[in-house]
């Protein structure tokens, strides 16, 4: 009971703690740009000169530049002022591909909103093999002039740029989200970006959009374990009408079917067109058990990155396998995941995308209930916590993979 209380006393501070987050960020952030920077000095020079010489000219030349620094600040307040943001998450996103997303911008002013950048705030990895990390430009600090930043440092999660939106108007950009790794990230919101007019300062507004992506594993080819499976099981009879090769029966000819059908012998025997079907072929149901324990009680990065490299390996598996046909099931230490329908396997790429390696001593995944027992199993993981195939089952270990695929 008391610790039902404390999660439930825990559950009403979080949306408190939000609010008063909320209401303590600035309205605004302000960004100092490369030539900004060079203004602001140029700027205090010209000030320290105007009042050590008493030149009329140089406080002109300040003022001017002061009303410069005071024009950008409310031209570039007025751009952001009135827009409004959403956003069109892509419809699936995999580690290291660009997917297609957008953003719609919504101009509520009665004048046009000019030189506009909408991107993500940066996401943050709640599960998977990223997890408590951040995704995203890190901000540089104002007094790092000179500081150069890589293109991968640049980059937020998605960005797309529009020269005007018109007033009282909206505009839809088109963007790319890509994500390095996989897993399943919490976006935090959204944000606008503007320098106008001058490009002296950057100045962002932010909108709160709490939503949640899944990142599937990029699939690897997997050849070789698809010729260990092929080679032992290969196709079995259905022993009814469909694409095969083995002979099933005669039937008269429909009109429009392929002629290439058509078995000759018959026909000509019968003074009829007659077509030959063939028997279909029935692909085995596979149960595939993933053990995600590592072979040390502590993982070092190269097992970390071997257990990557077989989960790459495993997501092409089931490609391959969903396309011939198999009925699948993925089972690991943390559930049972079936597709949702016959040729989509989206449910077993989204347990892939979360799954961890785990210590040696962690739980094994669960063994088969007796009443609904597979007609073939496919053990997957290190060798040294795999153990020794049982009947019907079929091993493929991490270390077997080729380092060049990775």
């Amino acid at each position: 009971m008391s610790s039902t209380a404390s999660s439930s006393a825990d559950n009403h501070r979080k949306p408190f703690l939000d609010r008063l987050k909320a209401r303590l960020q600035p309205p605004r952030f302000l960004a100092l740009t490369r030539a900004g920077k060079f203004f602001i000095l140029m700027t205090i020079g010209v000030g320290f000169g105007a009042i050590n010489t008493g030149n009329n000219l140089l406080f002109l030349i300040f003022g001017m530049m002061l009303s410069v620094i005071l024009a950008s600040g409310v031209l570039s307040e007025a751009v952001l002022r009135n827009l409004r943001l959403r956003r069109h998450l892509p419809r699936r996103l995999e580690a290291g591909q660009p997917a297609p997303g957008s953003f719609r911008l919504i101009n509520h002013g009665w004048w046009p909103a000019l030189s506009i950048e909408a991107s993500e705030q940066n996401p943050r990895c709640i599960r998977g093999p990223s997890a408590g990390r951040e995704v995203g430009p890190k901000s540089v600090p104002w007094w790092k002039f000179w500081r150069r930043q890589t293109d991968d440092e640049r980059r937020p999660l998605a960005a797309a740029y529009t020269l005007r939106i018109g007033a009282d108007s909206d505009s839809k950009v088109r963007t790319h989200y890509q994500l390095p790794e996989r897993g399943e990230y919490k976006l935090t919101g959204l944000q606008l970006t503007t320098r106008f007019p001058f490009s002296l300062f950057e100045k962002s507004r932010r909108f709160a959009a709490p939503s949640k992506v899944t990142v599937l594993p990029a699939a690897l080819p997997a050849e070789q374990w698809l010729g260990r499976l092929d080679s032992r099981w290969g196709d079995t009879m259905k022993n009814k009408r469909g694409r095969g090769d083995e002979y099933f029966g005669l039937r008269d000819y429909r009109p429009g079917e392929d002629h290439r059908s058509i078995h000759w012998k018959s026909t000509a025997r019968r003074g009829e067109p007659m077509v030959r079907e063939t028997e279909a072929r029935q692909r085995r149901a596979l149960l595939i058990i993933l053990d995600n324990r590592a072979p040390v009680e502590e993982p070092a990065a190269a097992h970390r990155a071997r257990f990557e490299l077989g989960i790459r390996h495993l997501a092409g598996l089931l490609h391959s396998l969903d396309r011939d046909g198999y009925r699948l099931q993925l089972r690991s230490s943390t559930g049972d995941v079936s597709p949702e329908r016959p040729g989509e396997i989206d449910a077993l790429l989204r347990h892939l995308a979360t799954i961890e390696l785990a210590r040696r001593s962690a739980p094994p995944p669960p063994e088969d209930s007796d009443n609904d027992l597979p007609q073939s199993r496919v053990r997957i993981g290190f060798e040294d916590v795999l153990g020794a195939a049982q009947k019907d089952e079929t091993r493929l270990s991490f270390e077997a993979l080729p380092e060049e695929s990775s």
